[in-house]
């Protein structure tokens, strides 16, 4: 009698690389991103996933002519996979607070509020003996500040081709549009880029990413609203709130009210992009380099 094969056991262990891989991917939906946010080659981070897979006998992604999904697997990994990367973050913490304090203050530059804040809890938390201040402009004012040596760092929308700036890039938000509550499409999940010809919209001042970004698609894809206003940030949400027109707004940026409504565009989405940025030339004081370091090991800004 032949006897049983032992069943082949599987690992025992998690490749962290592999893990970190599968993580950024699952909060990207795009390998492609997640080796920007990484900062590693594309194939490197294919390769760790797959290994990742194969090492377990499972799918963690559902491959399609539509995209990247995560399996129920994938759902499960990326539940446990947050939990893991969090105590990590505590473990550093743990780790800085035990060292040289980092004191003194920082000026930090950003396109919005709603990129930057959650950072800044981990920073001030992490360095409390460091003074914050915030300055708020558009992209290119952010980045001309930064040049200046008025603003230290900044987390902004784009990054200029400059020798003398160290920049990173964080994050991608995908551009979403809202309406107003009682919008017929308020009874929607998503629209397709289409159905917005001839609409009303109303859109973000020239020189805004969010703005950029979404025009460069519309006009890619033969696509002409009616703009009937161009006006700040927080003034489109008001004015799309008032029944005025549709918005639109990056995720990162978006905050929910009972008198809006947001959707998806399902077949050509856009992204606006958040960078970490600094002088390189002063990338070396402690604050800076602390606060630069920070925004470096966090997966996402948002």
């Amino acid at each position: 009698m032949t006897p049983e094969r032992p069943r082949e056991r599987k690992l025992a262990f998690v490749n962290f690389n592999q893990l970190r891989s599968f993580y950024a991917v699952a909060q990207e939906m795009s390998f492609t991103r997640a080796a920007l946010l990484l900062h590693i080659g594309q194939p490197t981070l294919t390769v760790q996933v797959k290994q990742l897979e194969e090492n377990y006998g499972v799918e963690l992604f559902i491959r399609s002519s539509k995209g990247l999904q995560l399996s129920e697997t994938g759902m499960a990994l990326f539940a446990v996979a947050r939990q893991i990367f969090e105590l990590e973050e505590q473990a550093v913490d743990l780790l800085c607070s035990t060292g040289e304090a980092v004191s003194g203050s920082i000026r930090i530059g950003t396109v919005g509020p709603f990129f930057v804040m959650k950072l800044l809890a981990k920073f001030t938390q992490r360095y409390p003996l460091v003074q914050v201040s915030i300055d708020s402009d558009n992209s290119d004012g952010v980045l001309r500040k930064i040049l200046d040596s008025s603003t230290d760092a900044a987390i902004t929308g784009s990054i200029i081709n400059d020798a003398r700036l160290y920049s990173r890039h964080l994050g991608s938000h995908e551009i979403l549009v809202f309406v107003n509550s009682s919008h017929p499409w308020a009874l929607l999940d998503s629209i397709k880029l289409a159905q917005l010809d001839g609409q009303r919209m109303i859109m973000r001042e020239r020189g805004s990413m969010t703005r950029t970004a979404f025009e460069k698609e519309l006009t890619q894809h033969r696509v002409n609203p009616k703009i009937v206003m161009e006006v700040s940030r927080d003034a489109v949400r008001e004015a799309v709130m008032e029944g005025l027109g549709i918005g639109i707004v990056s995720q990162a940026e978006y905050r929910s009210h009972d008198n809006l409504h947001v959707l998806h565009i399902s077949d050509h989405k856009s992204f606006t992009h958040s960078y970490v940025v600094c002088l390189r030339s002063r990338r070396g004081a402690k604050a800076i380099a602390a606060f630069t370091d920070l925004a470096e090991s966090s997966i996402e800004v948002r």
